[in-house]
């Protein structure tokens, strides 16, 4: 079975550590869970690339982002030769549409996304 090699930007470790502080306010036993149940089912990705669905957005899921929910938290990726790149980590709240779009804004201009 091939594997994608899984790379966290600093944003979604950024916000996994939000998450895990967030959460530890009131157990850290339950803090704890959390971020192993996200960091398990995010690195699951590395056999399972397209187990999370395209995004909504047309010209983004043209681009390969997709979204794995974790619930109550969703992680956005895209795979890339044979690598993975989580970009997010957000709360299923969260107006994660505007944040995405701010996010292939930046890969549009740094020309990581062919349109």
């Amino acid at each position: 079975m091939e594997t994608y090699e899984v790379h966290f930007l600093q944003e979604a470790l950024n916000d996994i550590e939000e998450i895990v502080l967030y959460i530890a306010q009131d157990s850290r036993e339950a803090a704890l869970s959390m971020h192993d149940k996200i960091i398990e089912k995010i690195n699951d990705l590395s056999t399972f690339p397209k187990r999370g669905r395209l995004v909504t957005d047309k010209k983004m899921a043209a681009a390969g982002y997709r979204m794995l929910d974790i619930k109550p938290y969703i992680a956005f990726y895209r795979v890339i030769d044979r690598n993975l790149f989580i970009y997010r980590v957000l709360h299923g709240a969260t107006n994660y549409p505007l944040l995405l779009e701010k996010m292939a804004q930046h890969d549009f201009e740094k020309g990581n996304i062919n349109t």
